[in-house]
């Protein structure tokens, strides 16, 4: 599996998650497509087209005209209707619907003795959040037992689903569609009843009609109007969701608490000043590894695991390496992985399948201040400017038969230890020279003109001056990489002079003076 990101330009404008890189002959017939042609779904939300329009006076800031970019925070309306609910299985049940999105939750009023509840409630969620954090959101509707307190809470069964699958239907909505309702906690049960619900999302600048009212006889039939999108089946099978975990590398040394560096003086205490565990989110669940105390790279050999209807209706699943401290775990690095993009569902299909690759992963400068201004990069939101870490990872899924008896019936996320990855199996480590000259430099913003400046390169952490790796001897010879050769390439320059010592080590520069 290469994870280079080379695509037909085709696929450019359609792919919402990947920042899209224009040429400046390339914005014309954007500006003309995005003029009126294309329907404003396919626009992709991250790119950012800049725009000059004043060019006569030559220190004169462009105007940049920006889409919206996938870090800033936009306003999204969710509404919500919950009609009726149908076929609940449960004896003498006073039925109650929750409607969860995110954090936020709202209960609809309860139902006396009834399996077949009418309720027709109207529910409203505003957000103000970046679209990416919008649509990896998880709406959740469940369908619980009387508020009384001998039953109370008990649940009748649930159906999630996640913000961008709603948005992504024509007119970002679901109309008058019966939910299947499934026990989390016995996968092995079946259908639990269904609820019918009208569900809209709505970005800032989308119009919003309402369906022409379609005649009753039709919505009834609970089979042919089931909340799913177009081509999934209405049979959905249990599967389980394997995200294996095996090491990382290049981790930036976190902890710039006073207290770290003091002891740092005084005992001369020289220990990695990170203790790194990676969490995993997935369909509203998340699961995380052990923590690896003080360690720049640290080696988990553990799984993931997750339980899910397949196909799932949530699209992106969530690795991120995260610091653990005392007072609050901060993130190191997010890679998010499109499910859609790993499998197949052609007639030579394939379930969703990845690796064992690298994955790296890019967010904030490396600059070690307290406060991070940048912390929303590591995050996962905009686009990372400086590389983090890398993380060996595989991803595998399996559909579940339902009828065998050994089978474990919650959907709890489990974490298991897994047997260590052979050395070779993300091919062999060689050596590469990356070379690059800096000419002259213009139009540098005057804040920092007015200083003395240095140009670095770096490719992964090499070449980094800060935490990076300077000499191929001092790389240690664990890093073995097929995919991302480039990373390890060095920055060498050779010149006559040093021509390089005695034992044949070139000397990388990989700054300016």
């Amino acid at each position: 599996m290469k994870l280079g990101k080379i695509k037909s330009s085709k696929d450019d404008h359609k792919r919402g998650d990947e920042p899209a890189v224009l040429d400046m002959e390339d914005l014309d017939r954007k500006a003309m497509r995005l003029a009126g042609t294309l329907d404003p779904d396919t626009i992709s939300l991250a790119s950012v087209t800049a725009v000059t329009t004043n060019v006569s006076n030559k220190r004169s800031k462009p105007d940049i005209k920006m889409e919206p970019s996938s870090g800033r925070p936009v306003d999204y309306q969710i509404s919500i209707t919950v009609i009726e609910a149908r076929q609940l299985i449960g004896l003498n049940m006073d039925p109650v619907v929750c409607v969860e999105i995110g954090d936020d939750k709202k209960y609809t009023s309860m139902k006396e003795s009834t399996n077949c509840p009418y309720y027709n409630e109207y529910f409203v969620f505003d957000f103000h959040v970046p679209p990416d954090v919008m649509f990896d959101k998880i709406i959740k509707l469940s369908v619980i037992h009387s508020k009384n307190l001998l039953r109370s809470g008990t649940l009748v069964g649930t159906f999630k689903m996640d913000v961008g699958t709603v948005y992504s239907q024509p007119e970002h909505q679901f109309y008058h569609k019966w939910a299947i309702l499934s026990d989390p906690d016995d996968i092995t049960a079946g259908c639990k009843g269904y609820i019918k619900c009208d569900i809209a999302v709505v970005g800032k600048g989308d119009n919003i009609k309402t369906p022409h009212k379609a005649n009753e006889t039709d919505e009834d039939e609970i089979e042919g109007n089931l909340l799913l999108p177009e081509g999934i089946p209405a049979e959905r099978q249990w599967a389980r969701f394997y995200v294996k975990i095996y090491r990382a590398e290049g981790l930036p040394k976190m902890n710039t608490s006073i207290m770290a560096n003091v002891k740092k003086a005084f005992i001369g205490e020289n220990r990695d000043l990170v203790d790194p565990y990676v969490q995993v989110q997935f369909a509203g669940q998340k699961g995380k590894t052990s923590v690896q105390k003080s360690s720049y790279e640290p080696i988990w050999n553990e799984q993931v695991i997750f339980t899910e209807l397949f196909p799932p209706l949530c699209k992106r699943l969530k690795v991120q390496i995260r610091d653990s401290d005392k007072v609050n775990d901060v993130a190191i690095g997010t890679h998010f992985i499109d499910l859609r993009k790993i499998s197949n569902d052609g007639d030579k299909g394939f379930l969703p399948t990845l690796g064992p690759a690298w994955v790296n992963m890019y967010g904030s400068t490396r600059q070690y201040t307290l406060m991070d201004e940048h912390q929303d990069l590591n995050d996962g939101l905009g686009e990372g400017v400086s590389f983090r870490a890398r993380l060996l990872l595989s991803i595998a899924v399996e559909i579940l038969d339902t009828t065998s008896p050994e089978i474990i019936s919650s959907t709890e996320v489990q974490v298991e230890s897994v047997s260590n990855i052979s050395e070779s199996a993300t091919g062999k480590i060689e050596e590469f020279f990356l070379f690059g000259s800096f000419l002259e430099a213009t139009m540098i913003d005057r804040k920092i003109g007015d200083k003395a400046i240095s140009f670095e390169i770096t490719i992964g952490n090499y070449g980094n001056q800060i935490d990076g790796v300077s000499k191929p001897s001092s790389a240690k010879k664990k890093k073995k990489d097929g995919e991302n050769e480039e990373e390890e390439s060095e920055l060498i320059q050779n010149s006559s002079e040093d021509e390089a010592d005695e034992d044949g080590d070139l000397v990388s520069v990989s700054s300016t003076p």
